[in-house]
């Protein structure tokens, strides 16, 4: 036994089996600068704030602070941190109490002839209460990659939270624009209907003092119907939007929805987006830095398969006492004890672990193809959606440059009216050019938010 003891920490000195985790070096790709002619600087993290909206900081406020969505993934965290915390557990030594009473009766024909000796009963109760300790040693590592591995997946699953809260972001600002345009878009479709039918009116009337044909006619109610029946379409998806962000926020339709269906201008900013450096992404995009994680615990489990290979020395004890009486339990004579080492190692187990050990490194070996698909997917959707915002903001100022010239053109239409030059017909076409333009420019500025929304998200802004 003291021999034992001497040798405790060669064993507690072992090594630690399989491959020492590095992380990935940060790719070419990433490195190099953006493409897309981004306006450079720090990414604004709190993003949602710039569109200088309170209705919209207020409803990301309330997601943050009750989505269904997020409420699941920090519960997901939570019983991952709590596998780390049982895994860091089982390193250290095990202490277990027991007690038991049992009635026993031994067989006169079995091993021992229990007939033949003077004095012994056959039949009695046993009364036993003590202590049972263990202690696994980690004398190749498996405990130790274990505890890597569940600390690797804590961490994977607290960047799953934020990226579900990035997600969430997103969706509750998107979901905001699309509210509101489609409420300029019921607006606009409104004030078009109305000046369609009041020129299928004033066409009737021109029919019938022989002015205007039949056909004419037609074609004016009809396109007083078709502007009429855009209106409640219009409608219908912005009461639709409203009640997407009730659910995202986690709250009942009635909750939300009959103040956000009340009509509100369009966030008009912002002009520029700060996109930052190209390779930040990678610290700054929690679906990156989750699959990194996640590499990380697959390359330790290769470690815990490896150590499967070789033997297990374990400590263990046990301590109590013993009696077929209770008024004998405590006495120094009923006392047990039982101490000493164990090992155990599967010598042959028909290739079984050698098989694991293979499996363990293609998990590995998938989780850095993972990680390598979200770099370039972060970068690609990055490209993408810089892009996308720089070709809605022309199209947004393109629009609005438009629609000056057409309230200018309609201000003028206005006073060859009032001057007697043009007659209620021409001013009626010139407000359907306008309403037709603005209902464009609303449709831009819109475009312009949701491809703002998109950027943000992509840049990985928000979670922090």
């Amino acid at each position: 036994m003291p021999r034992l003891y001497l040798l405790l920490p060669v064993l507690l000195a072992g090594c630690t089996v399989g491959p020492d985790y590095q992380r990935p070096a940060p790719s070419a790709a990433s490195q190099a600068p953006w493409l897309e002619p981004g306006t450079p600087g720090a990414v604004d993290l709190a993003w949602w704030d710039a569109f200088d909206d309170p209705q919209l900081s207020a409803l990301v406020t309330r997601a943050l602070a009750s989505a269904p969505d997020l409420r699941e993934a920090e519960a997901r965290l939570a019983e991952a941190r709590a596998n780390r915390d049982a895994v860091a557990g089982g390193r250290l030594p095990t202490l277990e109490a027991k007690g038991s009473v049992t009635e026993n009766r031994l067989s006169e024909n079995g091993q021992l002839p229990i007939g033949n000796i003077p004095g012994v009963d056959r039949q009695f109760r046993l009364f036993d209460l003590g202590f049972d300790a263990s202690w696994e040693l980690d004398f190749w590592g498996r405990r130790t990659r274990q505890s890597e591995a569940a600390n690797a997946r804590a961490e994977a699953a607290l960047f799953g939270q934020r990226d579900v809260m990035l997600t969430l972001i997103g969706e509750v600002a998107r979901s905001y624009f699309e509210l509101r345009a489609t409420q300029a878009e019921a607006a606009s479709a409104q004030a078009l209907a109305q000046a369609d039918a009041e020129l299928a009116r004033l066409t009737g009337l021109r029919f019938t003092a022989g002015e205007a044909s039949r056909l004419e006619v037609e074609r004016a109610e009809g396109t007083a119907r078709t502007s009429a029946a855009a209106v409640p379409d219009a409608e219908a998806r912005a009461a639709a939007a409203a009640y997407r962000i009730a659910a995202l926020v986690g709250a009942a339709p009635e909750e939300v929805a009959p103040e956000l269906r009340k009509p509100a201008p369009i966030p008009a900013r912002p002009d520029a987006i700060l996109v930052g450096v190209r390779s930040e992404l990678l610290e700054r995009r929690p679906d990156i830095r989750r699959a990194e994680r996640e590499l990380a615990a697959a390359t330790a489990d290769i470690g815990v398969a490896t150590a499967d290979l070789f033997p297990r020395f374990s400590l263990f004890g046990s301590l109590g006492q013993q009696a077929r009486t209770p008024g004998d339990l405590f006495a120094g004579e009923s006392t047990r004890l039982q101490i000493g080492p164990s090992v155990s190692w599967p010598i042959f187990s028909g290739g079984t672990i050698r098989a694991q050990i293979r499996a363990a490194d293609a998990r590995a070996q998938g989780a850095a193809a993972r990680y390598e698909k979200a770099v370039l997917g972060a970068l690609s959707d990055s490209e993408t959606a810089i892009n996308r915002f720089l070709g809605a903001r022309t199209s947004e100022s393109e629009a609005r440059a438009a629609l000056e010239r057409e309230r200018s053109a309609y201000t003028l239409a206005e006073k060859r009216a009032a001057s007697g030059e043009d007659d209620r017909l021409t001013l009626l076409r010139a407000r359907e050019a306008l309403l037709a333009v603005e209902r464009r420019a609303d449709q831009a500025r819109g475009a312009k938010g949701q491809a703002a929304v998109a950027l943000y998200k992509a840049l990985g802004g928000g979670w922090r």
